[in-house]
Formats: structure tokens, sequence, C-alpha cells
């Protein structure tokens, strides 16, 4: 084709495409719920970019962690603001609160009760940190427990489960045999299951499947190992530890276990056989740098979790739930739910979901709010003296042409979260409108350095720890609020 003919057809194409431009709709052809066809329209292409993004330049420059000390001084002179984006002097002096029913701020005093008291009375106190992957790796837990722990006695990296879905952790070096089986109660869950009996951590772990018909003629031993390594990435606090607590459950056959700190045998025995809830214990007197639990039988128990922590104060669990969206806890065996919170004396709930359900869900989200308010009263009635508060979902953005918006239907889903943690006497932490609100996500990731993933969904690690630092500080405002009425 000759030089005239190609210029030619170039045009006759940007034509045919300007002819387009002018009557193709401007909210676009939709295909199907996943797919719609859209065309720039002259204003667009000529005018820029009309989007804005939310201004966070206040939170990277004073991203940091208000000093324990400094709080009762600042609880003259600290300011609330509607937003985070709000034009504010510094992180310091601007703390985005806590929202309880009714403005009661006095609901989480019974839990600052029994926090404040820790170093008095030696107690045990737990929280648990539950969401969905934003919280994975122990991303934002970690900085949580490492300042109350800092602050309030305890240490170690608490109770998680026996394999992880995933090897990456910030603050515990993790591996396993291959033969491990992992059951959920979330996801995908196995239909062969026979029970619901998945405990605190919403899941459990086998050696050998479940069920299993056993051969009590010539059964057939099987062997499987964890071993449990000291992440130099994690707190100093989180490193050290005095006891591991082993949780199980449905041992039909006698389990030999050894115990292995730093490479020396600790103890060799056998686990309990029992259909209930059994927990072994092991005590240290220097935190082992290599922890390794070996385990023999010719049928697995269910291992509901392994913590890892000291003898007394504060223990900070990380939760993941991948793919979750908080719908979880009354699809678990009551009674052993109920005693696992008990035995462990958790107190305190940390719930954050909300971001599996906002691509999938319409702008109306009431029956979201009438489920999750239902899983906030099957807690509730496990353990009535229980302390929870909902953290609602993040800023999330889909591409729409050449620019990123908050899904449509996110502040609905925020708002049901909000609804339900109220109506069940529930505090509730609007994470969204902390991190600037409205097209709030593309700031944070186009920060430098950069704080959110590009898939402009999750925090990446330093954005994680941002959140962990505004979180902690409206939950230390309120503390000290609460000191200061006594």
């Amino acid at each position: 084709m000759q030089p005239p003919k190609i210029l030619a057809f170039v045009f006759s194409v940007l034509g045919f495409l300007f002819l387009v431009s002018l009557f193709f709709p401007k909210e676009g052809i939709r295909v199907n719920d996943d797919i719609t066809l859209q065309f720039l329209t002259l204003d667009e292409i000529f005018d820029g970019d009309s989007i804005q993004y939310a201004d966070i330049s206040s939170i990277l420059d004073n991203s940091q962690a208000i000093n324990d000390s400094a709080y009762l001084s600042m609880l003259e002179t600290a300011t609330f603001k509607d937003t985070i984006r709000a034009n504010a002097d510094s992180l310091k002096m601007l703390i985005y609160p806590i929202e309880y029913p009714g403005g009661d701020n006095t609901l989480l005093y019974p839990f600052f009760r029994k926090m404040s008291s820790l170093k008095q009375t030696h107690d045990k106190l737990r929280i648990m940190h539950y969401g969905d992957s934003q919280i994975e790796g122990d991303r934002m837990t970690s900085f949580i427990r490492f300042k109350l722990q800092e602050q309030f006695g305890g240490s170690g990296i608490g109770m998680q489960s026996t394999v992880q879905l995933y090897g990456y952790q910030l603050s515990l070096k993790h591996t396993a045999s291959d033969n491990w089986q992992r059951y959920t109660a979330f996801g995908k869950v196995d239909s062969t299951l026979a029970h619901n009996s998945y405990g605190a951590l919403g899941c459990f772990t086998r050696f050998s499947p479940y069920p299993e018909p056993l051969n009590t003629e010539e059964p057939t031993t099987k062997e499987a190992w964890i071993t449990l390594e000291q992440s130099m990435r994690a707190y100093r606090i989180s490193r050290n530890f005095q006891t591991c607590r082993l949780y199980y459950g449905n041992t039909t056959q006698p389990v030999y276990f050894e115990v292995w700190s730093d490479g020396e045998l600790h103890d060799a025995d056998f686990l309990e056989v029992s259909d209930g809830l059994q927990e072994k214990t092991w005590k240290f007197d220097e935190t082992p740098k290599k922890l390794n639990l070996q385990f023999k039988s010719a049928c697995s128990p269910d291992f509901y979790g392994i913590a890892l922590d000291q003898e007394w104060g504060l223990s900070v669990d990380n939760v993941p739930l991948r793919g979750s969206s908080g719908l979880v806890f009354s699809k678990m065996d009551a009674a052993l739910l109920k005693q696992m919170y008990e035995d462990m004396n958790v107190k305190l709930l940390l719930l954050q979901f909300g971001g599996n359900v906002v691509p999938y869900i319409s702008e109306k989200s009431d029956y979201y709010e009438k489920w999750f308010y239902r899983e906030l009263q099957t807690i509730k009635s496990l353990v009535p003296d229980m302390s929870i508060i909902v953290i609602g979902v993040a800023d999330m953005s889909q591409k729409q042409k050449d620019d990123f918006h908050t899904y449509s239907s996110l502040e609905s889903v925020r708002d049901a979260l909000r609804n339900a943690a109220f109506k069940a006497d529930c505090a509730f932490w609007d994470m969204y409108s902390a991190m600037g609100g409205e097209n709030s996500m593309p700031s944070w990731v186009f920060a430098n350095p950069s704080l959110a993933s590009a898939d402009f969904i999750h925090f990446n690690e330093r954005g994680a720890r941002v959140l962990a630092e505004m979180f902690y500080n409206a939950f230390m405002y309120d503390y000290n609020t609460y000191i200061k009425s006594r």
C-alpha cells in the first residue's frame, strides 16, 4: 500500500472514532455484570484529568505513633476532624476517633479496666484481630501488638494456625512438612467434613486426611513436623516468649510428639486421647530461636492452633481469613468457640472486614448489615462481656477509562458495618474516612514511597503500618480518657 493510501486509511479510522465518540453513551454500554464498554469523550480528551484524588500529605509527613508518655498532656490539645484529609498541622494532633453507639465512649471501659491492671495482677488477657487479606502477614497487627505489649506487659506473637496458608509473615518464620492439610470455615469449605469444630482461628489442620478409615490390623504410622523460627524483622517484644501452647482435639489415636528447642530435645510424650478440646503447654527459661515440633500417629488429631506467649500480660493475635466477608462465626461450633475464648481469656475482638463484599454488592447493602449483625450477636451470646471494635472497610478503587474511582458501593458497605456494630452495642472505627475518604486509595498507591499495591485494594507493608498507627492512636486516646476519668 502506498503512503497516500496509508494516510487516507489512518484519517478515515480517526474520523470513524470521532463519530463514535459523539454518539457513544456517556455511561457506556454494559455487556454483563463484569464488563462495560466505554469510550473517551471529547471533554475527557482535551480537559485532561477530571478526578481529584484525596490529599494525604499530612499523613505522609507526620505518620508516627504518639509517644505513650505524651498522651495525658495531649488530651487537652488534641483535635478531631471529620476526615484525615482536612488541613491538619500534624498526625500527632489529629486523631480520627472511634465511634460508639449513642456516643457512649464508656463502652470499652470494662476492657480498659482489665488491661490497665495487668502489671499489678499478672493476669493474662487476649485481643484477637480478625480480618480479610488486608491484615495478612501480620502487617497491621504486629505494630498494634508491639505498642500495647510495650505499654501493658506481655510478649510473643500470640496464637496462629499450626500451618500457614502462605509463607510470608513479618513476625515469624513458619515452615512445615508437606503432608499437612488445612480445613477452613471460610472460603471453599471441605464438603467431606462431618463437623464444624474449627476453633477460634476459623480453621484446623491435620497430617492425615479427614475422614480416614483406620486399618486396625496394620495401622500406618504417619509423621509430620512444624518449625517456628525467630524473624529478625519482628519487633523485639514479639520475638520473646516463655510458653508454647498447642490446642487440639478429636484425638482418636495416641500421638507421640517431640519438642526440640534450638536443636536439643525439650520434651517427648504422648498427646492425650480425647474428643474434646485439649491444651498442651511447654515452658522455656530462655526463648528458643528455633522451635521444632514433631508428631507420629496412625491418625492425626485436629490441631486448632499454637500460641507463643509470655506467662502473663497482653497477647494480640493476627487471624487473617483470606476471602472472608466476616460471616463465619455463626458457621462454627459454638461450644468449641466459646471454650477457646474463655480458656484464652479473649476480651477484645477487632473485626476488620468488608473488602470482599464491595466489588460484588449493589449500592444498597441492607442484607450485609443484617448478616454481619447476626455474626456480632453470635459472638456476644458466647461471651457476653466481650468487647468488640468493628474496623470499617478501606477505600478501594476500580479503573474507569484512565482514572481510578472509589467503588460506588463502598460507602454503603461501610455504613452497613457501622449500623450493625451500633445495633450490637459495639464500637466502630471508620478506616475509609481516616485514610482520606473517597478516591484516597490512588493517593496511597502513588505516594512516594508507595503505601499501597498496584491493585488499588491492598496496603503494602508501609501503608499497613501507617493505618495501624492511626488506629492505635485512636484506641489509646480513648484509653487515656478512661484513665483521666478515674
